[in-house]
């Protein structure tokens, strides 16, 4: 594709109004699908019914009762709530949250969401209904269940995201767009005839045909709204456009999709069902470019859509996932802040041959990342040693420019994780990425890649103070020997071991009931039939129907307790500058008093600087994680998998958290993912990339965020953007797996702080996501404008 005509396009008028319309709507939270599903699910009859045929029916009756909303001069069309911008209740997975934030939705400070007084008094009306029948609640003995939900309202240990459901997946859209529904239907069907009549096998197909009709009945509503729009319609063209909306969604998801309108209507439609059967966010369409590129070579070629309706077409689809924002509550808020929905779009890499697809619809999707800031989709871009230098280079332009998209992918790192994770090489090249930075097969893997969030910096507070926190007297962690018995590191380092062994235990205990009551309460077939080895197998998902399984854990703090282990190694047992005791102590005052001590940790070699001795502590620990994950396996035969990214929880868990011997005082947010600490980064970007090319990063097979801040002017000029892509193609050819770039100016960010609403669109990357900077928490604003600001490009001396 010529560059030339490349840069040329434009956002259209339509794009750009749609644009100001979402960026300027407040979210607002919706009864709809609560009032609908519990009405359905109440039934006498339906009660009766097998739970995923109950499941299967709920999803079909809020698709076909749901208000149909056709806004102006749209051209693909659906609508997940009856708002503009917006999120629904779920109440047999929100539980008791929602209730606690009816009165705060408004108000609160951090993501407001609107709420009407009469969606509040239709929640009202349905909410206590769920509150002794949430999934939570009826994952456990009674006892145990009121215990598991107290703990999950305030973390400070674990957080389980399953409670939400396990929809973090990549559909299988090439399936879908060349199948059609009724394609997928027949699939079900055939497997049905082999099955039992009353079998699991053929309820679950029957109820793959249910949810089949219940997406047609949903296109069929839209057909016939765009033709009652078009008869009302005074104006030629968009009477015209109209009609063929009418006529597109007769057809899809229906039929296969012949056109590229066709495929991004199909999609939409489906991405908009899926985030109506489950509570948990981070439906990822993943490889679009690859899905899409037939398309648009055959309407190319027959002359039905220029390069120009194209990338309009790729607006509006973009727009249409920024209609879908979270609803969620003030505490979880604090775990997964900025409004975050994963819903992740991947443009380069290779073929199951290994051969580069970097094709046109990944030069246009990339065009749009630079044109069109908006939240979502997360837009990944996969690169490697054969990826074509006029896309790398581009790559790099909208990174200088300050677009905070694509995160960027290294293949050679990926690949062979992923088969060292038990995949075939042809599927592990095929990986899109999912919600914030985990790796899975496309469209065949049920991989649960959020399914926990663990604070490891907690674990070596306890292995400080036997098994409790500074200050308590409780036992919450393992009762380990003081570390008045540790004469090295190695035996520091045994104690933190007991104490991650013993919590990773009792995190899993909780885990695999709440999996267990997903495949028992809560199965997801439209879910599954997007998932392959499911209609095979006749076994839903959330049982283990899919090819690949298993569910990721993220380690929160590995960076704190890497420097932790790196201070006392040299301030300890190194330099003898103070007890092993001493600084436990220190640590349970807040260093108050140990001024002179603290300063001491604080020189001590930190992780990001390319030192060989903190980056190997940082390595053991994520290794240690790993090594007491992978040996468990969850309720549905796959690997636990440890990650390395914390979305907001290393300001959530940072909280709960006393001093440690990294200097780090009580309360302080550990760094976001496996970037450096605050402050850290003394020796510039090339030193920081170093130290990620020391990690193990084999072991992180669910995936790691790495923060790069770079000022304008580094990347400014002729050649900003040649040095921005060497400093990446020197890290990924080291083996860094992942990197995210900032390119931000300090002033902006700091009035952008001080002044909420003068910029409305200034887009910043968060951990593993990008994110409006006036919806992040005060604490998450100033961590952004704190991250090192790196002023040179080579190894000078940053700002921080």
């Amino acid at each position: 594709m010529n560059s030339d005509t490349l840069r040329s396009l434009e956002l259209t008028p339509r794009v750009r109004a749609l644009h100001q319309q979402i960026l300027t709507t407040k979210p607002a939270v919706c009864s709809e699908r609560a009032v609908l599903i519990t009405r359905y699910l109440k039934r006498r009859k339906v009660r009766r019914q097998p739970v995923v045929l109950q499941r299967a029916g709920g999803l079909a009756h809020v698709l076909r009762d749901k208000q149909v909303r056709i806004h102006p001069s749209e051209l693909l069309v659906g609508a997940i709530t009856a708002h503009r911008v917006g999120g629904g209740i779920v109440p047999e997975l929100h539980g008791v949250a929602m209730l606690e934030d009816l009165v705060h939705f408004r108000s609160r400070e951090t993501n407001p969401l609107a709420l009407s007084g009469a969606d509040r008094r239709r929640l009202l009306g349905v909410l206590p209904y769920w509150l002794p029948r949430f999934l939570a609640l009826k994952a456990f003995p009674a006892r145990d269940a009121l215990r598991f939900v107290t703990d999950q309202l305030n973390p400070s240990g674990w957080l389980i995201n399953e409670t939400g459901g396990i929809s973090h997946f990549v559909p299988d859209y090439g399936a879908l767009v060349t199948l059609g529904t009724e394609g997928l239907r027949e699939r079900a069907e055939a497997r049905r005839v082999d099955a039992s009549p009353d079998s699991d096998e053929a309820r679950f197909c029957e109820a793959v045909g249910v949810v089949c009709q219940g997406l047609e009945d949903f296109a069929e509503g839209y057909a016939r709204e765009a033709e009652r729009r078009a008869g009302e319609e005074r104006e030629p063209i968009r009477r015209a456009e109209l009609e063929q909306i009418a006529v597109v969604c007769r057809r899809v998801p229906r039929q296969p999709a012949t056109t590229l309108h066709e495929a991004l209507q199909a999609i939409v439609f489906v991405q908009i069902a899926l985030n109506l059967e489950s509570l948990d966010n981070s439906v990822s369409p993943g490889r679009l470019d690859r899905v899409l590129e037939p398309f648009l070579q055959a309407d190319l070629t027959a002359g039905r859509l220029d390069l120009d309706g194209a990338f309009e077409l790729l607006g509006c689809f973009a727009l249409k996932l920024c209609e879908i924002v979270p609803v969620f509550s003030r505490r979880l808020t604090r775990f997964h802040g900025g409004m975050f929905n994963g819903q992740v779009v991947v443009v380069g890499g290779v073929d199951e041959d290994g051969e580069d697809c970097t094709g046109e619809v990944s030069h246009l999707f990339v065009e749009l990342m630079d044109r069109l800031r908006t939240r979502q989709p997360n837009y990944h871009a996969r690169l490697h040693a054969g990826s074509p230098p006029a896309f790398r280079q581009r790559v790099a332009e909208v990174l200088a420019a300050g677009a905070a998209s694509p995160a960027l992918y290294n293949d050679e790192v990926i690949v062979p994780m992923l088969q060292a994770r038990g995949m075939e090489v042809g599927d592990a090249r095929d990986y899109a990425t999912v919600g914030c930075v985990e790796p899975t097969s496309a469209g065949r893997s049920f991989l649960s890649t959020d399914a926990a969030l663990f604070n490891l910096a907690r674990c070596l507070e306890l292995a400080l103070n036997q098994g409790r926190p500074f200050g308590s007297k409780k036992q919450v962690g393992a009762s380990t020997p003081s570390v008045s018995s540790c004469g090295n590191l190695d035996e520091v380092i045994g104690l933190l071991e007991q104490q991650v062994r013993f919590n990773v235990e009792r995190l899993l205990a909780d885990l695999q009931a709440i999996e267990q009551a997903n495949a028992r309460l809560h199965p997801t077939p439209l879910t599954s039939m997007l998932v392959e080895g499911c209609l095979d197998s006749a076994r839903d998902a959330s049982a283990g129907g899919a090819r690949y399984n298993g569910s990721g854990i993220q380690g929160v703090g590995v960076v704190e307790v890497g420097d932790s282990l790196a201070a006392l190694d040299a301030v300890v047992f190194r330099d003898g500058a103070a007890t092993l005791e001493e600084v436990v102590e220190a640590c349970r005052s807040d260093f108050v008093g140990a001024e002179a001590l603290r300063a001491r940790l604080l020189r001590a070699p930190r992780f990001g600087n390319d030192d060989p001795v903190a980056d190997r502590l940082v390595g053991r620990v994520m290794s240690l994680f790993a090594d007491v994950l992978e040996a468990h396996t969850n309720t549905r035969g796959g690997d636990y998998a440890a990650g390395f990214y914390s979305v907001t929880a290393h300001h959530a868990f940072g909280e709960v958290v006393g001093a440690l011997p990294s200097g780090r005082r009580a309360g302080e947010a550990f760094s976001s993912g496996l970037s450096p600490a605050l402050g850290a980064e003394r020796a510039g970007p090339t030193a920081s990339l170093g130290s990620q090319t020391r990690l193990p990063l084999d072991r992180a097979r669910n995936g790691v965020n790495y923060n790069l801040k770079l000022a304008p002017w580094v990347v400014a000029g002729d050649d900003g953007a040649t040095r921005l892509r060497a400093l990446v193609d020197g890290g990924f050819a080291a083996g860094c797996m992942q990197l995210q770039v900032n390119v931000l100016d300090p002033g902006i960010l700091e009035e952008a702080r001080d002044n909420p609403g003068k910029h409305p669109g200034l887009l910043v990357r968060v951990s593993g996501y990008s994110a409006y900077f006036d919806d992040l928490s005060p604490e998450m604003k100033q961590e952004i404008i704190d991250r090192t600001c790196f002023e040179a490009a080579g190894g000078e001396a940053p700002v921080s």
